[in-house]
């Protein structure tokens, strides 16, 4: 594969979201030793190419004969495989590697996470915002071309997907690309589970497009979790408790006061940072079957924070 980045890390921001023994003691005085703080993660970077679809601006004008996706992976280095798998969409003018701190804390927990670089939305393209629409097709074959890395014995993520466990997530534009999966126009049934962080309406994200009818969500009985800050001033929380009240159960939505649009997903030095890792964290091993308890401990790791609330809870 060309293009290749592969950067082993041991989170140690990993340390600071799970609880370690290494402040406790025995009863003999000795003092405990430290319990583990999770996966070791690295990650590789691969180019993929839609050849099916051109990509073209806000007019139709023909930009590329294709859609290009360059794809950063995030996973467990060591751990028994096979893995859940999540398809992150990153927000408008943004990155993968601008979330690298909290997909690599997914990861961490036994995660594979595939997270494209769209072709006008990122930071550094043409900016186009409307680009959007195309998106939810640009997931679906961002998991095509990983489930079949998975299969390829030469990959660097060999045998590490596990085909049955599939969830979307995404920030800001990217959160509604992941809203946009699960409604009915553009529905991928694959994906398990569903994250939406800091979402609106696509009228609101895209006035440019007019206004466009919201696609109503399909019924397929999986779960969403949204997650807001109450002081985002890029997507107000009423846009995002609007799409929240549109969409099915089962659902939450998690409302951090504090947080603004960005830092409490794509900066750990954030204080409301812990939280959204955490909650996100324990979502996904609850939602994706590797831990029972997870939705548990998403709610007491939400209730014990001080810094976010559960506004409503319809998870069952």
């Amino acid at each position: 594969m060309v293009n290749r980045r592969r950067d082993r890390v041991l989170l140690a921001l990993v340390a600071l979201l799970l609880v370690a023994g290494c402040s406790s003691a025995t009863t003999d005085g000795e003092p405990a030793p430290a319990e583990p703080t999770g996966l070791e993660v690295t990650s590789t970077t691969v180019p993929l190419e839609d050849p099916s679809r051109p990509t073209v601006d806000f007019e139709g004008n023909q930009l590329q004969a294709s859609r290009t996706l360059e794809t950063t992976i995030w996973y467990p280095a060591d751990g028994d495989g096979p893995y859940p798998l999540v398809v992150f969409s990153h927000g408008y003018l943004a990155s993968p590697e601008a979330y690298e701190e909290l997909l690599s804390r997914w990861a961490s927990a036994g995660i594979v996470v595939a997270a494209p670089r769209f072709p006008l939305s990122a930071e550094g393209t043409e900016e186009i915002r409307a680009d959007v629409v195309q998106q939810p097709a640009d997931v679906s074959f961002v998991l095509d071309q990983v489930l079949e890395l998975s299969r390829t014995q030469d990959s660097d993520i060999a045998g590490l997907v596990d085909e049955e466990r599939l969830a979307a997530a995404g920030h800001s534009l990217g959160a509604l690309t992941t809203a946009l999966l699960r409604s009915e126009g553009d529905l991928d049934d694959r994906f398990d589970a569903a994250l939406v962080l800091a979402g609106g309406e696509l009228t609101y994200l895209v006035p440019e497009l007019g206004p466009v009818p919201a696609q109503p969500f399909a019924q397929t009985g999986r779960p969403l979790l949204f997650v807001h800050g109450g002081q985002d001033d890029a997507i107000p929380l009423e846009q995002g408790a609007e799409l929240y009240g549109r969409a099915p159960d089962p659902k939450a939505f998690i409302e951090v006061p504090d947080a603004d649009h960005s830092r409490a997903y794509d900066d750990a030095s954030s204080p409301t940072w812990p939280v959204v890792a955490e909650a996100t964290t324990d979502y996904l091993l609850w939602a994706l079957d590797i831990d029972p308890e997870g939705l548990a401990l998403m709610r007491s790791a939400v209730d014990g924070s001080g810094t976010a609330e559960l506004v409503d809870d319809r998870l069952g």
